[in-house]
């Protein structure tokens, strides 16, 4: 445990920070089950279902990185990046307070970045178009037709939709609410429909490491450095060996990056397009390695940035999430649809404690449910993937709404608590005592034998 400057430090932030929190793989399945035709299923009579805010990464799209040495495969703009007609409508695009869309940087740098074929990086593709359509007819079919949440006609009253500002994302929005309420509905609404975007150095929908210098170094560090935790760097280089780009015998210089590869080896696989022959014996190493690296990026890679690199990467998400839901009488919606991406979904999970360092896979998505019961007490009821989750400071599925706000005040921060995090030192402080602490432990010529004697020996 660090001394109480670090703990003063964060304090003087704005920071609630927990610190000391290890890393889990949860898979705690305890609450209010029935059998239902063999199969366990969450018990909600009693409960009526209030509101639901789901996060979904975008449907499938072009590589925006591709594997250095490899021969490219071709991506048709004709026919990966035409609309596909069923999952298509009118919307327009307006900034989160109603003004124009703002400019956006990534669009910008995307402009172009061609592949072979003709095709930008990082755009939705058909597959991915459909993909997120069928996520909306899911979401019809729970929330409309089992639920009754929502009206089957599209309310700007009810529903809300924000995405991050980027084409993919916007795009995969627009998929789901066609999904969601059907393309001739929303083509015969009187006001066209609206996805709200925010500027990228304000939004709270993605980790905001260019605004950040604090969570940036926490990003490079496992970014450029990763390739040389053990374990993951013999993988690397076994993977330079099979491209034929390094030697073992000079291993400073990376030459391949393992998220960069599973981006360009996952985008061939969804779209049935050929692999990498060398890397089919490892596709599984590269897979966990890349999974690995994409959580340090977010979560920290060391357990004493942990909670630091969180409270970064999702605190202004989570205090967003949780605002919506003590504003819930307010401002009458009953289903947010958030459209995000892979490393939105990644920190989120950390912090709520139940990554398993698997890559969330296209279309994922992280649903918050709150109900209520029949005298007036409130839960909250966190899913990934259509799978209930116990999440971190929860002892049930179902958690009590005062539970699971107790549980994320700790991640939770507002922009100008965000702001000064940033801008503070707390990585050198960090740093610092993590030097003075294994001096220490060096010093102490007893603390070995210590360690081996059991309290109050």
């Amino acid at each position: 445990m660090f001394s109480s400057n670090f703990q003063r430090l964060m304090l003087g932030a704005g920071g609630l920070l927990a610190t000391g929190t290890s890393v889990q793989v949860v898979n705690r399945e305890n609450g209010p089950y029935t059998l239902e035709n063999g199969r366990r299923r969450l018990n909600l009579d009693g409960y009526e279902l209030k509101m639901v805010q789901v996060l979904v990464r975008h449907g499938a799209r072009t590589p925006i990185h591709t594997i250095k040495h490899v021969p490219e495969v071709e991506y048709d703009a004709r026919q990966f990046l035409t609309d596909v007609p069923h999952t298509s409508c009118s919307y327009v695009v307006r900034g989160i307070d109603g003004g124009e869309r703002p400019f956006s940087k990534y669009d910008g740098y995307y402009k172009n970045r061609y592949l072979k074929g003709g095709a930008l990086r990082g755009q939705l593709t058909q597959c991915g178009q459909d993909q997120m359509y069928i996520k909306g007819r899911q979401l019809r079919r729970e929330y409309v037709d089992e639920m009754g949440l929502i009206d089957a006609q599209y309310s700007p009253q009810q529903v809300f939709v924000r995405s991050t500002n980027i084409n993919r994302t916007i795009l995969t929005a627009r998929c789901v609410l066609v999904g969601l309420f059907g393309r001739e509905n929303l083509n015969k609404l009187e006001d066209p429909l609206v996805i709200h975007v925010e500027k990228s150095e304000c939004d709270p929908l993605v980790p905001r490491t260019a605004v950040c210098r604090t969570l940036r170094q926490i990003n490079h560090a496992a970014m450029i450095h990763g390739g040389d935790i053990p374990g993951i760097k013999e993988d690397r280089w076994r993977v330079e060996q099979c491209l034929g780009i390094t030697e073992p015998d000079h291993p400073k210089k990376h030459k391949i990056n393992f998220i960069d590869i599973r981006d360009d080896l996952v985008a061939r696989e969804t779209h049935g397009l050929h692999g990498v022959k060398c890397l089919d014996s490892m596709r599984r190493e590269i897979e966990l390695n890349a999974s690995k690296v994409m959580y340090y990026s977010f979560c920290g890679q060391h357990e004493a940035w942990r909670d630091l690199a969180m409270q970064l990467s999702t605190g202004p998400l989570v205090k967003m999430l949780t605002d919506n839901i003590d504003n819930m009488n307010e401002n009458k919606t009953k289903l947010y649809i958030f459209s995000c991406h892979d490393s939105t979904l990644v920190g989120l999970l950390g912090t709520l404690d139940v990554y398993d360092f698997t890559w969330p896979p296209f279309g994922s998505d992280v649903r918050f449910e709150l109900y209520e019961n029949r005298r007036g007490q409130k839960f909250v009821r966190v899913s990934y993937n259509g799978k209930d989750v116990t999440i971190r400071g929860c002892t049930h599925v179902l958690c009590p709404l005062e539970e699971f706000k107790a549980a994320m005040q700790s991640y939770a921060i507002d922009e100008s608590q965000f702001k000064k995090i940033c801008d503070s030192n707390i990585l050198e402080v960090i740093a610092k005592e993590m030097l003075e602490q294994e001096k220490d432990e060096e010093e102490d010529e007893e603390t070995s034998e210590r360690s081996d004697v059991p309290a109050g020996m």
